[in-house]
C-alpha cells in the first residue's frame, strides 16, 4: 500500500521525483525517460531509488526490455498525475502576471506539432496570449538570448548560446512515397520533394541519403508539409517526413529504412529562466511527441 504525505513532517518527497515517475512510467524505459528530461540515467536511478525508499515499496520491476510498473507504483503513478496536475495550476495562479507566451519554431516544427500543442496550451491557460515566431536559426537565437522569445523549439542540431535545453526527445522519420511504389527500390528513380528552407533538417537528411547511394535526383521544393504530403500523393516524388505527421495519412506509402537516423526535437530557453514556468508546454510536446 502506498501512502503520501506532502508536508514538512512527511516524506519530503519533492515534485521533481513524482515527475521523473511519471515520465518513466510513460517511456516504460529508465534511458529514454532519461534523455526525454536531459539527465544521465543514473540520476534517473537515484530518483527512483529514494522515492522506492521513503515509500517502502518497490515501484518498478527492471528487465531487459524497459520497465513495469507494479502495482504500487500503478497507484503511485494515478497520484502523481493529480498533484502534478495541482502544482501546475498552482504555478500558473502565481505566475498569472505572464499574459503571452512568445515561441519560435522552425518552420515543419510550426506547421506539424505547434498547433495541436498550442489547442491544448490554451485550454489550460485561456488568459494566456500566444505568439509564434518561425524566422531562421540565427534571428531566433539572437531573440531568446535578448528575451525577444519565451522558448524555441527546434529539430535540428543547432547549439543556441545564453540558453538552456530543458527537453529533447527523438524524432523518427519514414520516407513516403506514391501508392504506386511497392518496393523501397523504386525511391531512387523519382524526383524529391523537399522544403524550400535550406536549413530543413528533412531536406539535409533526404539529399544526403540519394548522395550516398550516388544516385542523381531532381528536386521538386514546396513550403509546407502538407503540400509536400500533397505533391507526393500525387506521384510527383518521394518526401522525409516524421511519423508523427504521417499516422493518419491514408494517400501515401510509408517506408523505414536503417540509414535514416532520427533528428531530436528540443526546447530551449533563456538561461537565467526558470524551467518550471515552462513545465506544462514542455508536457504537452512531450505528450504529442511520444506516440512514433
Amino acid at each position: 500500500m502506498v501512502v503520501i504525505i506532502l508536508s514538512d513532517g512527511g516524506y519530503g518527497m519533492e515534485s521533481l521525483e513524482l515527475r521523473i515517475f511519471r515520465e518513466v512510467a510513460r517511456t516504460k524505459n529508465i534511458s529514454r525517460a532519461a534523455e526525454n528530461m536531459g539527465y544521465v540515467q543514473s540520476n534517473i536511478t537515484a530518483h527512483i531509488k529514494k522515492l522506492e525508499n521513503e515509500l517502502n515499496t518497490t515501484l518498478l520491476i527492471r528487465h531487459n526490455k524497459g520497465v513495469t510498473l507494479t502495482e504500487d507504483g500503478e497507484r503511485l503513478l494515478q497520484y502523481a498525475e493529480q498533484i502534478i496536475s495541482l502544482l501546475d495550476k498552482t504555478l500558473y495562479t502565481f505566475h498569472r502576471d505572464i499574459r503571452q507566451l512568445k515561441i519560435g519554431a522552425t518552420q515543419t516544427i510550426a506547421g506539424y506539432l505547434l498547433p495541436q500543442c498550442l489547442i491544448e496550451y490554451q485550454k489550460k491557460f485561456p488568459n494566456i496570449n500566444l505568439s509564434i515566431n518561425t524566422s531562421n536559426q540565427q534571428e531566433m537565437d539572437k531573440q531568446l538570448g535578448q528575451k525577444l522569445l519565451d522558448c524555441v523549439i527546434t529539430n535540428d542540431p543547432h547549439v543556441f548560446t545564453n540558453a538552456q535545453c530543458i527537453f529533447k526527445t527523438r524524432e523518427y522519420l519514414s520516407i513516403i512515397t506514391p501508392k504506386y511504389c511497392e518496393s523501397i527500390s523504386q525511391i531512387w528513380q523519382l524526383p524529391i520533394v523537399i522544403n524550400n528552407l535550406k536549413t530543413c533538417p528533412y531536406r539535409k537528411i533526404l539529399t544526403d541519403l540519394f548522395l550516398r547511394e550516388s544516385a542523381s535526383f531532381k528536386i521538386i521544393e514546396l513550403d509546407t508539409v502538407e503540400s509536400i504530403i500533397n505533391m507526393v500523393a500525387a506521384g510527383g516524388g518521394i518526401s522525409l517526413l516524421p511519423k508523427n505527421v504521417l499516422r493518419n495519412k491514408l494517400t501515401v506509402n510509408k517506408f523505414d529504412i536503417p540509414e535514416v537516423e532520427p533528428t531530436t526535437i528540443n526546447i530551449w530557453i533563456h538561461k537565467d529562466s526558470f524551467p518550471s514556468d515552462f513545465i506544462t508546454f514542455k508536457e504537452i510536446i512531450e505528450s504529442l511527441t511520444c506516440y512514433q
